[in-house]
């Protein structure tokens, strides 16, 4: 079901318990007043190209860029409505209902310019939705700000730090997916990084993108009822043991994705989907013994990973490691 709400698509969704009547409804909106996608058009009537002489689908999740090389973690979302000097006038609006976690208002701060992180603290598991490259940011938006699906947050534009983004290809970039760690300070800082970490809990290093196309191509067909669903229904591409006696904060930011160390285990499983995003985390059965190296690749199914880009797997000889990609990953997750 479609309804058209303050020029956003919103997708109704139900959401009920077995044995229930009730169907409360689950809002879930596109970003921005292009109807295209609700009316399931393909790629060209709404995703942004990165040049003239590139495909639409360059504006896509996953590996799009450079011949498949380079991964692109979210949508590019292009205008519909400019004005006479071509400046995009198109308003951005909150994916769905939750709280502003982070607003970057200087462009030269990150290559994401102008943008904002929302938490969707009511759902399981609690998702994050980033709105990048924007123009302005609506003057009610306030950290700590509460939003409703389809609320008006910005206006969409072409803002970055680390390129100049053509006005012609001005759109905005809309993430959705999981934050590794609320430590990620402490990790910043023992890396060493010459630039300051301006952007606290909500840098890019910290968040992993989910795929926005199916996720809501699955809720729009009733596939999944909830965002729990869509993550469980993911192939895993690889199981790590990671020996450790802390607990990852992600376990209690995320308790639907992990069980409970009841047993006070030195070690957790942690699987993971397409391009290394975390669907489950669970303490080991057994100590780990003393002997036994830090990290070890459990599982893979080397048909799941991308061997262009966005590789969390390499293998060498007989034995299997973590890329650099995943090795982040888990030092932000288990703080090693």
């Amino acid at each position: 079901m479609k309804v058209f709400f303050h020029f956003s698509y919103i997708f109704l969704v139900s959401i009920c318990s077995v044995g229930s009547a009730v169907t409360p409804q689950f809002k879930l909106s596109w970003p921005t007043p292009n109807p295209a996608y609700a009316k399931g058009h393909g790629y060209s009537a709404f995703l942004q190209k990165t040049g003239p002489d590139k495909q639409f689908s360059s504006g896509a999740f996953g590996c799009v860029r450079n011949n498949g090389y380079k991964f692109h973690e979210g949508l590019d979302l292009y205008p519909i409505r400019r004005d006479r000097k071509g400046i995009a006038e198109d308003s951005v609006f909150s994916a769905m209902k939750g709280i502003v976690r982070y607003i970057n208002t200087t462009t030269s701060h990150s290559a994401y310019g102008k943008y904002i992180v929302l938490e969707h603290s009511s759902l399981t598991p609690a998702l994050y939705t980033l709105y990048a490259h924007l123009n302005s940011i609506s003057q009610n938006i306030k950290m700590g700000t509460e939003v409703v699906a389809a609320q008006a947050i910005g206006k969409m534009g072409n803002t970055s730090s680390g390129y100049r983004i053509p006005l012609e290809r001005s759109h905005l970039h809309f993430e959705i997916g999981l934050r590794l760690t609320s430590q990620f300070q402490a990790w910043y800082t023992k890396k060493g990084f010459k630039t300051e970490n301006r952007h606290g809990n909500y840098s890019g290093f910290n968040l992993v993108g989910l795929d926005p196309l199916q996720f809501y191509g699955q809720y729009r067909q009733k596939l999944v009822r909830t965002p729990l669903d869509y993550i469980q229904s993911l192939p895993v591409t690889a199981i790590v043991r990671v020996k450790t006696n802390k607990t990852p904060d992600f376990a209690s930011r995320y308790p639907s994705l992990s069980s409970p160390n009841v047993n006070n285990s030195n070690g957790w499983d942690l699987s993971v989907g397409p391009y290394g995003l975390p669907v489950k985390l669970s303490p080991v059965s057994q100590p780990i013994p003393a002997n036994e190296k830090k990290i070890q690749i459990l599982k893979f199914d080397s048909s799941l990973q991308q061997n262009l880009c966005r590789k969390i797997i390499t293998q060498k000889g007989s034995q299997l490691f973590p890329t650099e990609q995943l090795q982040t990953y888990l030092e932000l997750m288990f703080e090693l």
